[in-house]
């Protein structure tokens, strides 16, 4: 039955149906009876878009929560009773409360900013640890060219004093016991293998650079310019094996020897050159390191041969 045509009467028992007051005229309790049925369908869009959210905080002294939540209620009341409201716009939106909460507001899209500068800084500092970390390659690498360097005049004046003793023993017959020991030590670099010392040869682009790759590999079994990248001292130690064995007068190596040379050489390459394989875990490049270690007692021999 509409309100409109309902009478007086049936107007009040509705509104008593319904626990609201029973009391005013027609009007009265027909206009009473509509605000119920609005609010019983929820506030409508246009409603919905005026709302306001609300954001309420105070600080509380740490004890029994409930007690807590009951002196921020009354804290509320306090500010919204006697502080004055203030209407300020934050980035574009606009904001009323207490001077402490406006604060606050204005506080979290400056945090926001401070944030993103902190995540710029970041990717800086990460960008910066690359650089470090290829400067530190940078330095490891001339580390590495230093040592080579003195390794070569090491062994430079090694053999200009085997030079002078030789002398002194085949033309001179005057060589001492000391003049003995330098020639021994001066054939083991002017007869031995030096991979790294070796290599260094073959980095010069100019006329003084060798050219004839194929003796240095048949020498150490691996490209000059390859040795180059090895730091592995194990490796290198290797290659000079094979290259004092096959390079001598006075050693000489089984097939069987030069086999396991080439199969280490072979693995070694086919892993990238990975030089971990003395670290714990036994692959294939150990196996063979260690096979051609094993061998070297039996399948190397001394032949009678004099090396000047």
């Amino acid at each position: 039955m509409s309100s409109k045509s309902a009478s007086l009467q049936d107007l009040r028992r509705q509104c008593k149906a319904l626990n609201l007051s029973t009391g005013g005229n027609k009007a009265t309790l027909s206009k009473r009876l509509q605000d119920h049925a609005q609010a019983s369908l929820g506030p409508s869009k246009e409603q919905e878009e005026l709302e306001c959210d609300a954001v309420l905080m105070t600080r509380s002294e740490v004890g029994d929560q409930e007690e807590m939540k009951r002196d921020a209620k009354s804290a509320f009341r306090k500010a919204l009773d006697e502080e004055d409201l203030h209407v300020e716009e934050v980035r574009g939106k606009l904001f009323v409360g207490n001077r402490r909460g406006l604060n606050l507001a204005e506080l979290m899209p400056r945090v926001r900013v401070l944030e993103e500068e902190v995540a710029t800084q970041k990717e800086e500092i990460a960008t910066q640890k690359e650089e470090i970390i290829l400067l530190k390659i940078k330095v490891v690498s001339l580390e590495d060219r230093v040592s080579s360097l003195t390794m070569s005049l090491d062994a430079y004046k090694l053999l200009r004093n085997r030079f002078i003793s030789t002398f002194k023993r085949d033309k001179l017959a005057n060589a001492t016991e000391v003049d003995r020991k330098i020639i021994a030590a001066g054939n083991g670099w002017a007869h031995g293998g030096d991979a790294v010392v070796d290599a260094q040869l073959y980095k010069s682009e100019t006329r003084e650079g060798r050219r004839d790759f194929k003796a240095y590999k048949k020498l150490y079994g691996i490209n000059p310019l390859t040795v180059l990248a090895i730091t592995h001292k194990e490796t290198i130690d290797v290659l000079n094996i094979h290259a004092g064995v096959i390079s001598s007068n006075y050693k000489t190596g089984s097939n069987e020897f030069y086999a396991r040379f080439n199969r280490f050489v072979e693995v070694f390459r086919d892993s990238e050159l990975d030089d971990s394989y003395l670290d714990g875990g036994s692959t294939d490049v150990t196996r063979a390191y260690w096979a051609f270690l094993n061998c070297i007692p039996d399948e190397v021999t001394r032949v009678d041969a004099m090396e000047g």
